[in-house]
């Protein structure tokens, strides 16, 4: 009897052995899902992290313990990078990083202040408070500062610092998740200095962009006006035009020919200083224009930028025509070296013009270009732009106009 109660003590010991064995398991098992569960909900940061020798890295930080950093990073992983040498670390929000199908987030594609515009347009995205920059070209520099997260004020001026500019831009809030913008722009100019400070030109427009700061398209109307110091800035052409007599075939035969009828014509009454101007004392135009820009690169992006004047066209309408006769005038002849003055009389038709408007007067800016992403808060870009115009007398003109210019945050 008392083996075999040992022998049942030592089974019933195995068994409660087993079963403590498997306890323990079950509630490491249990913990190690309850840490995952507590780091998988723990809020991942993103930053961009800049060194004061100019390398520049976008990753989650991992771990801060005051000296050094530890950044995973999507090109090189896991590197340490020591807090002296820090710059600045600029926390990015991690919803606007995108992430591949194994859930690797990409590299995180600056959305600096100037993402707000493009060449020269601007898009109605908003630049946000503290986001103010800088734009240097071969124009001149320019200065844009955030009043609030809807609200820019802007500087625009030639080296020279005339003319000179104000811009500003009003953004309208949307729904965060909306991809849908509207803004209103004006910007307002005088000549300073130059022409004594007379003139004057300013163009306002509204907006509406789709899409987001890497990647949109913009419409854009206004009206834009300029008026100039000096009112034969709209001269159109003068009021009398006499129909000069044919002498041997052309009457550009002889010299002074045009001046001799005109000195007659004008004992006659005939005003040939009279000149005819446009009705606007300044030039208006409205103003369309497409933008858009689209990453093609790591760093760089594509910018399309085109602007469209359509400005009424005025020229000189035939009115009437007026016989002077017995007009007496004198030309030169040349026959066997030398020079004989005649003396002629003639019938001389002068005919009247006015003003008209005959038609559209279009003026094409296109300018495509490239930005280049140097850093987070730099950036540089190059525009092969061109103007393609229509001149006072209807024909068709074209040239280009390339130019480069660098933005900087600040």
């Amino acid at each position: 009897m008392k083996l075999f109660y040992i022998r049942r003590m030592n089974s019933n010991s195995k068994i409660l052995f087993v079963l403590f064995i498997l306890g323990i398991s079950v509630s490491q098992i249990q913990a190690q899902n309850t840490v995952s569960e507590v780091q998988d909900t723990v809020k991942k940061e993103f930053y961009v992290i800049k060194k004061s020798d100019g390398a520049e890295y976008v990753g989650e930080v991992i771990s801060d313990d005051g000296r050094e950093v530890l950044v995973l990073t999507k090109s090189i992983g896991k590197i340490f990078i020591i807090k002296s040498d820090i710059v600045s670390m600029t926390r990015i929000d991690a919803s606007k990083l995108s992430q591949s199908s194994d859930g690797i987030y990409e590299d995180f594609r600056v959305e600096g202040p100037y993402t707000t515009r493009y060449f020269f347009t601007t898009n109605a995205l908003p630049i946000k408070k503290k986001e103010n920059y800088m734009m240097i070209g071969l124009q001149g520099p320019e200065v844009h500062f955030a009043v609030n997260d809807n609200l820019s004020l802007g500087v625009m001026a030639t080296w020279i610092a005339s003319p000179i500019a104000l811009a500003a831009k009003y953004s309208f809030e949307s729904k965060s998740e909306s991809k849908t913008h509207f803004a209103l722009g004006t910007i307002m100019a005088s000549s300073g200095y130059l022409l004594q400070a007379q003139g004057f030109g300013g163009i306002h427009w509204a907006t509406v962009t789709q899409g987001d700061r890497k990647s949109n398209v913009s419409f854009s109307a206004g009206y834009a006006y300029a008026k100039l110091y000096k009112d034969n800035s709209n001269y159109i052409g003068r009021k009398y035009y006499a129909q000069y007599p044919v002498i041997d075939g052309d009457y550009y035969y002889s010299n002074g020919l045009e001046s001799s009828v005109d000195n007659e014509l004008r004992n006659k009454g005939v005003d040939y200083y009279q000149q005819i101007y446009s009705p606007n004392k300044a030039r208006g135009s409205a103003v369309l224009g497409i933008s858009g820009i689209t990453p093609i690169g790591q760093k760089a992006s594509f910018i399309f930028d085109a602007l469209a004047f359509l400005g009424t066209q005025y020229g000189l309408e035939y009115v009437n025509s007026i016989v002077y006769p017995d007009v007496q005038y004198k030309y030169r002849v040349y026959s066997n070296g030398t020079y004989t003055d005649v003396n002629a009389t003639d019938d001389i038709t002068v005919d009247e013009y006015k003003t008209a408007k005959i038609g559209i007067k279009p003026t094409v800016i296109i300018m495509p270009a490239i930005r280049f992403n140097r850093s987070y808060n730099k950036a540089f870009q190059v525009a092969l732009a061109g103007v393609i115009a229509k001149n006072n007398w209807g024909e068709i003109i074209s040239f280009p106009v390339p130019t480069v210019s660098w933005l900087r945050q600040f």
